[in-house]
Order: C-alpha cells, then sequence, then structure tokens
C-alpha cells in the first residue's frame, strides 16, 4: 500500500462527523448543503481559505438548457460532439436534465445571474453550442456562485486544513487525515467525499489557484481508488501570460464577438475550423500553436469587434479588462497577446452516478471526479454544471450509504504504511510542473513521455517534501496513461499517433496495481 506518511494515527487528536467533504468550491458545498438539509451533520475541510478555489476563478458561466429554443436533448448532443467520442451518454443526460433544476436552485438560493431590461435570463454562446446557453455574471460567474452557495451553507467549515491521507481499512474509508491549526488531527465520519478540485496546477502554465494540484485524487489513487481518463487535459486556448504568472481570457469573450488573429493582423481560425473561434477547444488550442509556429510570432485576441456590437467590454468583462489594463494592455485599442495553458483536469476518480468510488465510504464529485460527462474534451460551461448536478447527487448516495455503515470509530485503528524512499535527492513542486509542461503537455509523443515517466519516478520515491512526492504520483500516472492512449483524441494529442484509432475509443483506467509495477 502506499503512503505518503509514517506515522500512526492511534494517539492523534481526533474529530468526528456524520461526513466530511474536502473542499470548498461548487461541488463539495452543493453536496455538503445537501446533506445538512437531509438532516446529517457535515464537515467542510479547505486546504486554503474558503473562497479559494476553480469555482471562484471561473468566469463565463454555467451551461443548461433554460433558453426557448433549447432543451435538455440538444444540450445533450452538444455534449457528445464535444466529448470526441466518448461522453457516458447516461451521464451526460443525468447532466444536461438535471442541471436544468440545479441552476434554478441556485437562483432560489440568491444568485445574481445577468437579466435583460424585462427581468429574463440573458444567455451567452460559447464554443461547440449550437445555441446561446450560458447563463452568468459579467465576467466573474464563479464568483457569484461560490457566493451564493457559501451564503447557503449552515454547517461546519474549517480552513486550512491540508488533508495528508485518507484514512482507509480493509478497502473501506474512515474519514482524513489532515494538518490542521499546527497539527495532524485524524477526522473520522462514515463517508468522505473528495472534492478537491483538479490537477490541471501541476502544469507551469496554468489558470488555476495554487491549490489545484491533485491532492485528493493522488491520495485516493494510493489508497486504491480506481482513477480514469487521467491523459485528457484540457488547454484553455486563450491566456495572458506574463512569464509564469497567467489568468484566463474566457471563452466568453470570442462568444461575443472578439477573433483570434495571428502577428500580421490576419484571422486565421477559418484554415482549421468551419466554426472559426468557437471550434472545440482542443482545436483552437493546436491551430493557434500551429500557427505560432507558422508564422513565427504571437497570436493576438482582438476584442474590438464587440465593441463593433454595441457592447462595452468594460462592462461586459470588467474582470479581465482590469487585470489587462493592470499590464497596461487596453483591449479597446490593441489586440491581447494569447497563449494556450493548462486549464482543466477532465480525468479523476472513478465515480458511479451518485459519486461512490471504488472505496466503501469514499465519494469524489466536481473535477476530482470522472463521472465521463466530458469525454474526451470538456464542453465549454459544462464544469459548473457538473459541479452542482453530481454535487447534489452524491449528497444523496452518502445519506443513503451512511445509514448502513458503521460509525464506531473507537475500533478504528488505521497506521498508515511509509510511501518507499529511494533517494536522498529532493525536489521542488516547480521541478514536477516544468516536466508537465514540458513533455507532458499540449503535444505529446512517446520520447517525451518516457523522459517525464522517467524523472517523475524519482521524484516520487525521492526525500521531496509530502506536496512534491503527491504530485509526482499523479503526474507519473498521467503520463503513463497518454503514453498508453495511442491516438489522438480530444484534448489528448500524439504527434507520433496524429489520428483518432478505433481501438482506442474506450475510456483508459489506472489503478494502484499499474502505480506498483511502476514503483
Amino acid at each position: 500500500m502506499f503512503s505518503l506518511t509514517d506515522f500512526d494515527v492511534l494517539d492523534l487528536p481526533s474529530k468526528s462527523y456524520d461526513a466530511i467533504v474536502v473542499g470548498s468550491g461548487a461541488a463539495g458545498l452543493f453536496c455538503a448543503i445537501v446533506l445538512k438539509e437531509l438532516g446529517l451533520n457535515p464537515c467542510v475541510l479547505t486546504k486554503s481559505s474558503a473562497t479559494e478555489s476553480s469555482t471562484n476563478l471561473a468566469q463565463g458561466g454555467i451551461a443548461v438548457a433554460l433558453p426557448k429554443e433549447d432543451s435538455p436533448e440538444i444540450h445533450f448532443n452538444d455534449t457528445l460532439k464535444a466529448g470526441a467520442g466518448l461522453v457516458n451518454p447516461k451521464m451526460a443526460r443525468i447532466l444536461t436534465e438535471e442541471g436544468v433544476k440545479r441552476v434554478i436552485d441556485l437562483i432560489r438560493w440568491g444568485a445574481e445571474f445577468e437579466k435583460t431590461p424585462e427581468g429574463l435570463l440573458k444567455f451567452t454562446k460559447e464554443a461547440a453550442h449550437s445555441v446561446p446557453r450560458i447563463v452568468y455574471y459579467r465576467d466573474k460567474t464563479g464568483e457569484e456562485v461560490e457566493r451564493t452557495l457559501l451564503n447557503r451553507y449552515r454547517g461546519e467549515l474549517l480552513e486550512g486544513a491540508r488533508v495528508k491521507e485518507l484514512l482507509i481499512k480493509e478497502g473501506r474509508c474512515y474519514g482524513v487525515l489532515a494538518e490542521f491549526n499546527g497539527e495532524l488531527t485524524a477526522f473520522y465520519a462514515p463517508v468522505t467525499v473528495i472534492a478537491t478540485g483538479g490537477a490541471a496546477g501541476l502544469y507551469l502554465k496554468n489558470t488555476n489557484p495554487p491549490t489545484s494540484t491533485g491532492d485528493g485524487i493522488s491520495a485516493a489513487l494510493r489508497w486504491g481508488a480506481l482513477l480514469s481518463d487521467l491523459e485528457f487535459v484540457q488547454f484553455h486556448p486563450t491566456a495572458f501570460c506574463d512569464g509564469e504568472e497567467c489568468f484566463l481570457i474566457s471563452e466568453a469573450v470570442r462568444g461575443e464577438g472578439a477573433v483570434l488573429i495571428d502577428r500580421h493582423g490576419r484571422r486565421f481560425m477559418g484554415d482549421y475550423h468551419h466554426l472559426w473561434e468557437l471550434a472545440p477547444r482542443d482545436v483552437v488550442t493546436r491551430a493557434i500553436e500551429s500557427q505560432k509556429e507558422l508564422t513565427g510570432g504571437e497570436v493576438f485576441l482582438d476584442f474590438r469587434p464587440i465593441e463593433k456590437r454595441g457592447i462595452d467590454i468594460y462592462e461586459r468583462f470588467p474582470t479581465i479588462t482590469k487585470k489587462l489594463l493592470e499590464k497596461g494592455i487596453d483591449p479597446k485599442k490593441e489586440p491581447v497577446p494569447i497563449t494556450p495553458v493548462a486549464h482543466y483536469y477532465i480525468g479523476g476518480v472513478s465515480v458511479d452516478t451518485f459519486g461512490r468510488s471504488s472505496i466503501t465510504g469514499l465519494f469524489a464529485v466536481g473535477e476530482a471526479s470522472c463521472t465521463g460527462v466530458h469525454g474526451a474534451n470538456r464542453l465549454a460551461s459544462n464544469s459548473l454544471l457538473e459541479c452542482i448536478v453530481f454535487g447534489n447527487r452524491a449528497a444523496y448516495g452518502v445519506y443513503r450509504d451512511f445509514m448502513y455503515l458503521s460509525r464506531d470509530f473507537a475500533e478504528i485503528r488505521v497506521k498508515a504504511e511509509a510511501f518507499p524512499v529511494r533517494s536522498s535527492s529532493t525536489f521542488g513542486l516547480s521541478e514536477v510542473k516544468k516536466i508537465m509542461w514540458g513533455k507532458v503537455g499540449i503535444v505529446r509523443n512517446a520520447e517525451k513521455l518516457t523522459a517525464a515517466i522517467e524523472k517523475l519516478s524519482e521524484i516520487a520515491l525521492s526525500n521531496s517534501p509530502w506536496e512534491v512526492r503527491s504530485a509526482a504520483t499523479l503526474g507519473l500516472a498521467v503520463a503513463v496513461s497518454a503514453m498508453r492512449r495511442e491516438e489522438s483524441r480530444g484534448g489528448h494529442f500524439r504527434s507520433d499517433f496524429p489520428y483518432e484509432r478505433e481501438e482506442f475509443r474506450k475510456h483508459s483506467r489506472f489503478s494502484l496495481a499499474d502505480l506498483e509495477r511502476l514503483l
């Protein structure tokens, strides 16, 4: 068994709850709200502050079949098309049908989305959507969702609780081990929900908060949970980077009319896809990289066509334009240099329709999970929808399992076994990020992936800090999964296998047994 700790939890301080939710983003909070309303006593643990999450940074909006010309069926079909042949139809049906109710729940709980002068919801359009169906609040929808959910939640929430390990015995989860208030504490519960977000933060250039390094996914792997589709990482085509510091420029900007131009001022996306700037994200990302190589210069996002439509970009995108102005760029007057960066992690802990993992008592929701709704390439703005739909469903799954799982923690004696250290070398998290960006990034091949696997294996077995070894372990699993998929599909592109192959039209799996063979 793999673990990054070498201490016994028997004599540590402890707390007990009905359920523990690790993560305070949309998925975790929605789940915790419903658990509280169902009469359970949950506790939300969050690594940093409650608002430091990918949810809080989300700009564009939530895709939902609420417009008159839309329907869950149309939304379902768009989701399938974007997913490059790997979307789980059952999960996608749940997403698009139940999504209508969950977004209305947010409105009922006080979420303020943009409205017309008549008081009707406004909708915008993003890539690969047939109709405008994105509800939004300016360019900070996630911040509004986070505010709404934090205001709604009435249970306990502990900030600064850095989860180190799951407490697992004989294939069942009994809670987590966390560093809290300067000491290690065992948090016991019959049911635990991983809502720790994704792993795009493993990449040198990314749009995620510093906390998104896949801790929850890595811990689940080390203790035997089955993971799925780890090779699929979605790189967002448009981010502004100042060195390694990057911030997202929402796809909604292109949805409102902004265009991509190369160093010669030429609009080029029509050379790559008939939907131009609103092609699927993986297509736009690779088109930008190709155009940069072809012209030998930068690619730019031109906001000025939005102004020609009579839309004030300062008012429509206040967060984005403010950040650009702080960097000395006025998007009303000049094109903005952009580059693709790691943005969203499609793979994660494999779960059923109620969020259950392969470990009894352990659930996963949101970006930490893999429901299969995104396939190989997520449809824009389906991520927040997945969080609230499956966060809600996981709460009912937790409630059901809570009824029959033991709550006698006095008999739990979990000793964490030491993760093997085979080298006295030490590494930093930045070294993991550089490997992932350079070798397991937008364009992959066997040579790059082999080098990544060798180096990440070394880091995982080194005497580096816990966070570094945890990140390297998950990075290793991503690299191996990418090596195994000898094709290009969605967010996974292999220059040595540049086309889809029918034999790979299936979900990948990665398990503890796979990890043990590597280390």
